[in-house]
């Protein structure tokens, strides 16, 4: 059996929001992801990295996923 690797981090925010908008951009451009949320839904507020969401992409679209997510923030901040 094949050993998996794991798909590395591209972005990490504590927005949900945020999260959902880059996994849609990524999704748009053909790149599956997976976002993977280190928050405790019993807490309504975010405490350290405990409210982190990481989107994960496959090893082999890492630098274009993140070429998408530069431009969106570029716009973000215009």
């Amino acid at each position: 059996m094949a050993k998996e690797t794991p798909w590395p981090e591209v972005y990490c925010t504590t927005s949900e929001y945020e999260a959902k908008i880059i996994q849609g951009l990524l999704e748009s451009e053909g790149i599956i992801c997976f976002l993977k949320s280190l928050r405790v839904a019993q807490f309504p507020f975010d405490i350290g990295h405990l409210g982190e969401i990481r989107i994960l992409v496959p090893e082999n679209e890492v630098i274009r996923g993140k070429q998408i997510i530069e431009k969106y923030q570029v716009k973000k901040n215009l």
